[in-house]
């Protein structure tokens, strides 16, 4: 079996962590401070990765499925880890959900939201169909271009002459308590958190050792790009940053040199593009392979055409408006009921009960 190298799973890291919040921007609602949630939540996600790499190291060989009927059993394990799967369909939903409103709202406003949506899923499911090495290949081809057109954009926007140091003051303006409403619990659960769903793949290593390693230096330059970010959005538009739905996109819209380069919007669609692409695969392949592990079939193939479905099927109808899409079903009921509970109290509660019985040992 070809395993993930050290650069293909700093990769896949990276990409995934960036994901969507690269396009939507991180904190809206701390205005100006945006960039200081972003910065603690980074911090505090170095804590929550080591806790998630702790498990695994704790239950060598196994994935994050196969975590839980290990340590609790067949009977309680086994439908606690199903839940994990479930979260990944929906996951892939809302990324579809997310392509279907970004690229309808920007450059094809005239076609059918079915049309764009379905041929995203072909391509989530015709990726996922290859297997772990595509995944790895894909995330190993996107990392180079993501960089070099953030480079670029830096070098852009300083040359168009709008990026304004007054923007970012005063600091702290009203205090802390919006930044803190943007680290918890969504500024820690989104990209963070969600690196729990790579465990699945974890196993799968060339170096095992180097996991730990690898995973923190992801999770601290993702941090740092994305704060990079919305401190460009603010240095554009100052306390405006909280009232745009794309700043990224709208940000780009602003460059201009000698009336030559212009109109780069372009590049914040490719952005939310291959990054969400690699996210959605991702979670496709671990939805997959641990629908796989937990039901003992010989393969996840078959699985690939039904799961794609039924994400799509989530992605067309867990909303009617991108508002709904983002403010009620993320923030009122996705984050607090889901990713708080699976991402946080269950592996907390699953390490101390590894650490007990092992030391019970």
């Amino acid at each position: 079996m070809n395993k993930i190298t050290v650069y293909q799973l700093f990769a896949i890291t990276f990409i995934f962590q960036l994901g969507t919040t690269i396009i939507f921007g991180f904190g809206g609602s701390a205005g100006r401070d945006a960039w200081i949630g972003e910065l603690i939540s980074c911090c505090l996600a170095v804590f929550i990765v080591m806790t998630y790499i702790a498990l695994m190291r704790m239950n060598p060989g196994l994935t994050l499925v196969q975590w839980f009927p290990a340590q609790f059993g067949r009977w309680i394990g086994k439908p606690l880890a199903f839940l994990y799967p479930l979260m990944f369909l929906y996951s892939v939903g809302r990324i579809i959900a997310d392509i279907r409103d970004m690229v309808s709202t920007t450059v094809l406003p005239n076609t059918p939201l079915f049309v764009i949506s379905g041929l995203f899923a072909i391509i989530i499911a015709y990726c996922v169909y290859g297997g772990t090495v595509i995944v790895a290949r894909l995330g190993e081809m996107i990392l180079p271009i993501v960089l070099l057109m953030f480079f670029i954009e830096i070098i852009l926007l300083s040359g168009s002459g709008v990026l304004h140091i007054n923007n970012l003051l005063p600091v702290l303006e009203n205090g802390w308590e919006p930044v803190w409403k943007v680290v918890y619990p969504s500024g820690i659960t989104q990209s963070f958190g969600e690196t729990l769903v790579l465990a699945m793949f974890w196993p799968e290593t060339k170096r095992p050792e180097k996991v730990m390693k690898v995973t923190l230096l992801a999770t601290i330059l993702s941090g740092s790009m994305v704060t990079l970010f919305d401190v460009l959005a603010i240095l554009v538009f100052g306390d405006m940053f909280s009232s745009f739905l794309y700043p990224l996109y709208t940000l780009l819209s602003l460059i201009s040199i000698g009336h030559f380069i212009e109109n780069l919007q372009m590049f914040g669609v490719l952005y939310l593009l291959m990054t969400a692409l690699l996210k959605s695969v991702v979670y496709m392949l671990a939805a997959v392979k641990g629908i796989q592990q937990l039901t003992n079939m010989k393969g996840s193939r078959v699985l690939v055409i039904p799961a794609s479905a039924i994400s799509l099927f989530l992605g067309m109808t867990m909303s009617k408006n991108i508002a709904e899409h983002i403010y009620r079903h993320h923030f009122e009921l996705l984050v607090p009921y889901v990713w708080v509970p699976l991402l946080f109290v269950l592996p907390a509660i699953l390490l101390i009960v590894t650490w007990l019985r092992q030391l019970k040992k």
